[in-house]
């Protein structure tokens, strides 16, 4: 084989690995295809002061890891909200906090809606800070705070408070534990689906499980 054919091999091999390189990391703004793998052990994933909805003793439950901040976690929101109407007294839905540290507005956020739950609206912000996102700015968080009817003296203090932060830092602690990498990560029953689902997977998971 002379040099110019070899040549010619390398460029093409080396192109065809640069595109194969370019599809599998580029996220293209949608959300990567759902993957389920070995169920996590229970105590991981709901804690005694984790926020649910739905029956404590629902025969499903199912956690989702997220970020405010988070695009697909956003473009998931709407699939979320399908299946609580849809299962509302079947399932046991629970919300845990995963900011990525590539969000930078993304911990804060999930520190407002602790200190809004401290006020009994953590689901009234979890809906806002969805619907707004990604405007997450501190004077942002505050101006949702007061929109919601908090008491807005008592919502920066908390925010700004240790124990809040430390909430936070709990879920991701219990995320890592559960090798989470990406968001949104829904658990249904211990089992992982990194990703989001669409309406018909969920409810086949679901279903499968009742």
């Amino acid at each position: 084989m002379n040099s110019e054919i070899k040549l010619a091999i390398g460029i093409i091999a080396a192109t065809f690995l640069i595109v194969l390189g370019a599809t599998l990391f580029s996220g293209g703004g949608s959300q990567p295809p759902a993957t389920p793998d070995q169920p996590v052990a229970a105590e991981v994933l709901v804690r005694s002061d984790s926020h649910t909805l739905g029956p404590q003793d629902a025969k499903v439950t199912v956690v989702e890891f997220s970020d405010f901040e988070c695009p697909a976690c956003k473009e998931a929101e709407p699939t979320v909200e399908q299946i609580l109407a849809k299962y509302k007294d079947k399932i046991r839905f629970v919300y845990r906090h995963f900011p990525l540290p590539q969000h930078t507005d993304a911990f804060a956020a999930a520190e407002a809606a602790e200190a809004a739950a401290l006020q009994g609206k953590f689901w009234e912000m979890h809906n806002l800070l969805f619907e707004k996102s990604p405007a997450l700015s501190m004077d942002d968080l505050k101006t949702y705070a007061k929109d919601l009817g908090l008491n807005t003296e008592k919502f920066n203090k908390d925010l700004d408070s240790d124990a809040v932060r430390q909430r936070v830092l709990a879920d991701q602690a219990d995320g890592n534990k559960a090798g989470i990498s990406a968001t949104p990560t829904f658990f249904i029953n211990g089992t992982r689906f990194t990703g989001g689902l669409t309406l018909n997977e969920f409810s086949k998971e679901i279903d499968s499980r009742l």
